[in-house]
């Protein structure tokens, strides 16, 4: 049989069998779930097409389903598992309670960025690079935040030099490289973290693992290794880049050790030396650690690239602001500088940042979990093992009955809370619950916001600091973009800046 005639006949087959699956599955599916609620179109046809209009954004079914429903679980249409949207605190409060052998974040992540074909097959098996970010990063970030601040600086006068005139800087390619420096101070430290090709490879690494896992991720199972045939050359060769540069760093590390000591003068207390020191022994090979490197920086450096870009556009945006938080910023800094205890003392900052986030940041689908045994609700709704499991951020943030007037941004709605409530935790920036999802909630809340926020406050404080700052367009705030269920900053919109006027 010819190439060209087998392939013909392998996608009549996978057609067939596809169209057949959908209808048995249809059927099972209604018949398995008569108490949900399913949203959107159904059967054979109905349901591709129901998901690529979600997709493409033609149609919303998790906010229809969110208005319609609310207090109650819902399907959505999907290709090839059973997707159902939570809702309401109850049961959001169910999922946080539940027990990762029964709901699975990781296995989610696993499943949505098809870490098979895009990383390596084990590494949310044993994920303690993100256990280092929580307990270690966390941990030493007060010890370590003078580094973070001079980062800052140099960061931002290097990509935004103060000029006496207004001039226009690409918000996004700013505001990504300022957040790939500094947070790569914390994982490998200087000079490294300022070396611009490195930096590039940690962007390019990023936006590979997140269009190879979304061509993956609407391949079927049985085509999924041919199709990654054609998709991993890009991955492995931005992966031999990454490892060119730790490669020395590693040698000189060691070879400091060998003449100095454990403990040599100067040591790194950095991710890359955590991840040389405490991984597994089998997985301190070169390849592992820069993989564990790469893909801790993905996780940290995205959302807080994009937060700081729609930050900025706010600040400009709403600029009647600027001055109340100057003056909040300003006599904290002069008595005490800018240090990890002075900005937890920044609340109407931390507020205009968070109620940036609420708008900005949240994404149709939050708080993954993938179903690995038979989980029932406490309503009494039972989702079968295999199926997912999704909140919708988005509804939720822009929910007019926890936070009035949900559309309109009102930079000082959180501190306002925080005085009226005389509670100066709930309602900061990393404080999480049913109605703050930015950063999921309970024991899986995500374990770098505590370096996110530093990193936002210690920016926009510099910002608000050091320069004035406007749209290319008066009033006109960049409007953001939408790809499959995440919102981005505008990625070609400028802003502008100049020297702060005394």
């Amino acid at each position: 049989m010819t190439s060209s005639s087998t392939w013909i006949t392998l996608c009549i087959a996978l057609v067939t069998l596809y169209v057949a699956r959908c209808v048995v599955d249809d059927r099972r599916t209604k018949s398995k779930y008569k108490d949900v609620v399913f949203v959107g179109p159904t059967g054979t046809f109905g349901t591709p097409i129901g998901f690529l209009q979600l997709l493409f954004g033609t149609r919303d079914f998790i906010q229809e389903g969110f208005e319609k429903h609310y207090g109650r679980l819902f399907a959505i249409p999907t290709l090839f598992q059973m997707t159902f949207v939570i809702s309401g605190p109850e049961l959001i409060d169910d999922v946080r309670r539940a027990s990762d052998d029964q709901l699975s974040l990781y296995g989610s992540i696993k499943e949505g960025m098809q870490t098979d074909f895009t990383m390596e097959p084990h590494i949310l098996e044993n994920p303690y690079h993100f256990k280092f970010v929580h307990l270690s990063l966390t941990s030493n970030l007060g010890g370590r935040y003078p580094e973070i601040h001079e980062e800052v600086i140099a960061a931002f006068s290097e990509l935004i030099p103060p000029t006496e005139g207004w001039t226009t800087f690409p918000a996004w390619f700013t505001g990504k490289h300022v957040v790939l420096r500094v947070v790569n101070r914390l994982f490998v430290g200087p000079p490294l973290c300022n070396n611009p090709d490195y930096n590039d490879i940690n962007d390019a690494y990023s936006d590979a693992l997140v269009k190879t896992a979304l061509v993956m991720g609407f391949t079927p199972g049985l085509l999924k290794p041919i199709v990654s045939t054609f998709l991993d050359s890009y991955i492995p060769k931005t992966l031999r880049r990454a490892m060119e540069h730790i490669g020395p760093l590693v040698e000189e590390r060691l070879e400091k050790e060998r003449l100095l000591g454990k403990d040599w003068p100067g040591k790194p207390n950095d991710l890359l030396t955590w991840l040389m020191e405490k991984a597994p022994q089998g997985d301190r090979s070169l390849k592992a650690i820069t993989i564990r490197l790469l893909a801790t920086m993905f996780a940290a450096y995205r959302p807080a690239s994009m937060a700081l870009t729609q930050a900025l556009f706010d600040l400009a945006t709403f600029s009647s602001y600027i001055s109340e938080l100057r003056d909040e910023i300003e006599p904290i800094v002069k008595e005490e500088g800018l240090t990890k205890e002075s900005i937890n003392k920044m609340y109407k900052l931390d507020s205009f940042i968070k109620e940036s986030l609420r708008l900005r940041a949240a994404g149709k689908s939050s708080m993954p979990r993938k179903v690995l045994k038979d989980f029932t609700f406490s309503n009494g709704t039972t989702i079968l093992a295999g199926s997912t499991i999704i909140a919708p951020g988005y509804a939720i943030h822009h929910d007019a009955r926890h936070y009035p007037n949900p559309n309109e941004f009102d930079g000082f709605r959180f501190s306002r809370l925080r005085e009226e409530q005389d509670d100066p935790v709930r309602h900061q920036m990393v404080s999480v619950g049913p109605t703050f999802i930015m950063f999921g909630n309970g024991r899986h809340a995500c374990p770098g916001r505590f370096l996110v926020s530093a990193l936002l406050k210690t920016m926009l404080a510099h910002v608000l600091m050091t320069y004035d700052i406007k749209l290319e367009q008066e009033g006109v705030r960049p409007a953001d973009k939408w790809y499959t269920f995440t919102p981005a900053p505008n990625q070609t919109a400028g802003l502008m800046f100049r020297k702060r006027a005394t």
